[in-house]
């Protein structure tokens, strides 16, 4: 059986600064010449139509606010458009620039796919001042590809609506808005303000990455408390432990909101508990019951554990090695239930997610859950 071959190498080109009333152009260039040197230099100079494949099935806008932001966006956007080649507007509110600013480049991302093939999306970048921000929007809407579908990642540390008109002028562009929760500074804030904005009956497809992250453990419940596996669980649950770790808070309110999405919980009230972090009080149809998200601060982020306990039965489920998760039922020490749950970066989940093109109808009630939730600590 023969090896897998290797992923392909990634070639990231110069940007090049241009005005911004010519980065169209800019683009077009970028297409007339070869981006790769020929491999012998005695070698004739192959055509730009042999040797580079411009591909596209998406535009990518991208806002972010700092510096770092952009650098670490310029290193996943190759991961990206390797998965998803896309027509890349990144987008920088720099509060280091004079106010009026704005400052273009033009590059492109590649791999090779073969040969000396180039397969190759576009990429711009914006730096504006932050008295220029609302100019960003349209200096993006003659870029974009107008028969292709358009995705928003909001790439901040800052929810989305927060911004305000920002993010407005951005969103009537995009079929698609991406956010990563976890990246929140105030994740009560940023959820409150996010689900007020999608009970807005906004057309747009809503997206968390966080939500993505915690999909293993929305399987592994499910197949845990099936009523084949943990007869009459659904109907008498009444305590629910969600432990995580930094950054990792909006993914255990995710959890807890589909739990309660899924089983008809209704949030009764919450609470800020010394030494507990979080609590809250769900109404269910048989009873109350006790929620409680624990932070812990050691180790990296994401969720821990979830312990569910009902009224002849518990489960625990953690996880068992790095890229596993397991149920161990009633304390038992052996695992009843294993399942993969592998790590993915944050541009592998973004790339995952930019062919969606239809709402998650679950991950919105969910986030509907996690309002109210929100709205009782506040």
């Amino acid at each position: 059986m023969s090896a897998a071959p290797p992923p392909a190498q990634p070639i990231a080109f110069e940007p090049k600064p241009v005005d911004v009333d010519a980065i169209e152009r800019a683009l077009t260039e970028l297409w007339r010449r070869p981006l790769v040197a020929p491999p012998q230099e005695t070698a004739p100079p192959p055509s730009a139509q042999e040797t580079v494949t411009r591909a596209c099935m998406s535009n990518l806008l991208i806002f972010c606010a700092t510096q770092d932001d952009v650098n670490g966006i310029t290193q996943e956007v190759a991961s990206i458009v390797q998965e998803h080649p896309a027509r890349v507007l990144l987008f920088v509110e720099d509060t280091q620039r004079p106010p009026a600013d704005l400052e273009a480049y033009v590059s492109a991302q590649c791999y090779l796919a073969g040969g000396e093939r180039q397969i190759c999306s576009e990429h711009v970048t914006v730096h504006a001042g932050s008295g220029a921000a609302r100019r960003l929007a349209s200096v993006a809407r003659p870029l974009l590809i107008g028969d292709l579908p358009t995705a928003l990642w909001w790439a901040t540390a800052e929810a989305p609506p927060l911004r305000g008109g920002v993010f407005d002028d951005f969103a009537a562009m995009a079929n698609q808005v991406i956010y990563d929760s976890c990246a929140w500074q105030n994740a009560a804030r940023g959820v409150l303000a996010t689900a007020d904005w999608a009970r807005k009956d906004v057309a747009q497809v809503i997206a968390d990455l966080a939500w993505r992250r915690i999909t293993a453990w929305r399987r592994l419940l499910s197949q845990s408390l099936d009523p084949a596996i943990a007869p009459g669980a659904l109907q008498s649950i009444r305590e629910v432990v969600v432990e995580h770790g930094p950054h990792a808070l909006p993914e255990a309110w995710l959890l807890i909101g589909w739990l309660a999405c899924c089983l008809g919980w209704r949030a009764a009230g919450g609470a800020i508990v010394p030494g507990v972090d979080l609590a809250w009080a769900f109404q269910a149809p048989h009873g109350t019951v006790g929620v409680t998200v624990r932070r812990r601060d050691d180790g990296t982020a994401g969720l821990r554990s979830a312990s569910i306990v009902w009224s002849n039965g518990r489960l625990q489920a953690s996880e068992l090695n790095p890229g596993r998760l397991a149920v161990r039922m009633n304390g038992g020490a052996d695992p009843r239930r294993v399942i993969a749950n592998p790590s993915r970066s944050r541009a592998a989940l973004l790339a995952r997610q930019l062919p969606t093109l239809s709402r998650d109808t679950v991950f919105l009630d969910t986030l509907e859950i996690a309002r109210i939730m929100a709205k009782a600590l506040l």
